[in-house]
């Protein structure tokens, strides 16, 4: 799950003169697949996309759920290893689980200058910036009105 937001993240940082409304569009439309969301991103000339697409393109971000876990890794009726995915080889293999935590982390560094200092009290740029937020959301088909 932290691939999928950090991606979506480098996504959006990889394209500022486009028209984000078609950058969210085509954001959406990768869904979940890390795979998709790999190929779209390029901030900072970033060469880890490949590497995610490698270890974890894969993998469906829905598989953080319990059930969905279980049935892909440690199938119910079935003997250990016969999952779709390797188990030993992934979730309880600590160095490959470290590179991946350290692969996000860096990901989440190249972007850390993109989210911080003070927010700004004007209230009146407040309101008008959510007014903006709205109308893009309605916009993207996220809101209907």
């Amino acid at each position: 799950m932290g691939f999928e937001c950090i991606l979506k993240s480098h996504i959006f940082l990889s394209h500022p003169t486009d028209d984000m409304k078609e950058v969210y569009k085509a954001v959406r439309k990768c869904s979940h697949n890390l795979d998709k969301l790999a190929s779209l991103a390029n901030y900072l000339g970033a060469t880890d996309y490949q590497v995610i697409k490698g270890n974890l393109g894969e993998y469906s971000v829905l598989i953080r759920y319990s059930l969905d876990a279980y049935e892909n890794f440690l199938p119910s009726c079935a003997g250990f290893g016969e999952g779709k995915y390797n188990y030993s080889s992934t979730l309880t293999n600590h160095p490959w689980m470290m590179s991946q935590r350290d692969l996000l982390q860096k990901l989440i560094n190249l972007t850390s200058g993109e989210f911080g200092g003070f927010v700004d009290l004007d209230f009146d740029k407040i309101v008008d910036e959510s007014r903006q937020m709205r109308e893009f959301a309605k916009d993207v088909g996220v809101v209907n009105s």
